[in-house]
């Protein structure tokens, strides 16, 4: 009826059962979810650099 599994965790980047020990399947799954973090980031300061100059140039023609 239930079987028992051995102590796994999952990639972080597919998902699929890797030992206590690993974080990720393969480099490929290492590589693609550090590529994947680097785009949020720059998304990120992107959106942080259009919001600071909204808010300057309300500034700028509310004086």
């Amino acid at each position: 009826m239930g079987e028992k599994l051995l102590q796994h965790k999952h990639c972080r980047n597919c998902g699929k059962a890797v030992n206590i020990d690993d974080k990720y399947c393969n480099d490929r799954c290492h590589d693609e979810h550090f590529a994947m973090l680097r785009k949020k980031r720059n998304q990120l300061y992107l959106l942080m650099i259009l919001a600071m100059g909204l808010m300057a140039i309300t500034v700028l023609l509310g004086m």
